[in-house]
C-alpha cells in the first residue's frame, strides 16, 4: 500500500484563520503596546514604527505561521490509504460474461480517511496482462462504507476479445479526486490520475466463465 500526499481542507481552513488572527493582532495590538512603552521611556514620536511596518510585520508572522502549521498539519494529520482484500495476488477468479463480450467480476477492500473526504473516490484499475493490452482501464467508483470498506464490480474484455479462462489480469486500487479521471478509460500510468493513496499491483487470473 502507498500513501501519497493529500490537500486537507479542513487543514487549510485552519492555517488560514491562525494567520489571519497572527497578522491582526500584530496590526493592532502592537501600535498599542509601544505607544505605551515609548510614552512610558518619554521616546519622540517620530522614533516610533509606523502602521506600515506593523502591517509587514504582521504579514511576515501570518505567513511563517501558516507554513508551520501546514507542515504540522501535513505530519500528524492521518493520510488517506487503500488495500485490496479480495482478490488476493494468486487467485483464480470467477468472471460473469455479458451479452456485450465483456465480463464482470468483483473486487473489494478497506480504506481509510477516504469516506470522510467528500473529495475522493475509490477506483480499480484493471490491466489486461496476458495476453497484454495496454493501458489501465478504469472503472466505475466504488461503493465505500462508514468503516471504510468498500466493493466495486470491474470489467474485462469486449466483443472483439473476450475474457477466458487462463487470462491473467493485474489490478490496482487508487484513492484520487473525480475530476482527474472525467472523461478518460484509461490511462498508460495509474499516476496520471494523480492518486492520494494506491496498492501494489494485485495478478490475478480468470478460473471460471459464466
Amino acid at each position: 500500500m502507498k500513501t501519497l500526499f493529500a490537500p486537507n481542507t479542513v487543514g487549510l481552513i485552519i492555517q488560514a484563520i491562525c494567520a489571519i488572527v497572527v497578522a491582526v493582532i500584530t496590526y493592532v495590538v502592537g501600535p498599542i503596546v509601544v505607544r505605551k512603552v515609548t510614552k512610558a521611556r518619554d521616546f519622540p514620536k517620530s522614533q516610533q514604527p509606523s502602521k506600515l511596518k506593523y502591517a509587514f510585520a504582521g504579514g511576515s508572522a501570518a505567513a511563517i505561521i501558516f507554513i508551520v502549521i501546514g507542515v504540522l498539519i501535513n505530519i500528524f494529520s492521518p493520510k488517506p490509504s487503500v488495500s485490496i482484500t479480495s482478490p488476493a495476488t494468486g487467485q483464480q477468479i470467477e468472471v460473469r460474461l455479458a451479452e456485450t463480450g465483456s465480463g464482470s467480476f468483483t473486487v473489494s477492500g478497506n480504506s481509510s480517511v477516504v469516506f470522510s473526504d467528500p473529495n475522493l473516490r475509490v477506483y480499480v484499475l484493471v490491466h489486461p496482462a496476458d495476453p497484454p493490452a495496454a493501458g489501465w482501464w478504469i472503472q466505475q467508483p466504488a461503493t465505500v462504507e462508514l468503516n471504510g470498506q468498500w466493493s466495486t464490480l470491474s470489467w474485462i474484455g469486449n466483443k472483439d476479445f473476450p475474457p477466458h479462462v487462463g487470462d491473467k489480469i493485474d489490478i490496482l486500487v487508487v484513492a484520487t479526486m473525480p475530476k482527474q479521471v472525467i472523461g478518460l478509460e484509461k490511462v498508460s500510468d495509474p499516476k496520471d490520475i494523480k492518486p492520494v493513496a494506491q496498492t501494489d499491483i494485485v495478478r490475478i487470473s480468470i478460473g471460471v466463465t459464466k
